[in-house]
């Protein structure tokens, strides 16, 4: 149950981060989360593709890396994608 809180808490960190940054499409995301958590890339890919369709699609990657941080929280580190022309 805690990992599905945390995938919606990264869900919504990512698209608050790309409509501050104008990014439309998410190509690739690195998210740090600590070592008991069970956020892998695969279940997190699922999530997004399920709650952020706007904003990824099946050439997204997702990396997960593992660091010594409090439970439920996770870090995005890296979003790479296509920004919107001004």
């Amino acid at each position: 149950m805690h990992d599905i809180i945390l995938l919606s808490k990264i869900s919504k960190a990512l698209n608050k981060c790309c409509v501050q940054n104008k990014i439309l499409k998410v190509n690739k995301l690195i998210v740090v989360v600590n070592e008991n958590s069970h956020v892998n890339s695969s279940n997190l890919y699922d999530y997004l593709r399920s709650y952020n369709e706007d904003i990824t699609d099946e050439l997204t990657e997702v990396k997960i890396e593992i660091e010594d941080l409090p439970d439920q929280i996770a870090i995005i580190k890296n979003i790479e994608g296509d920004v919107a022309e001004n």
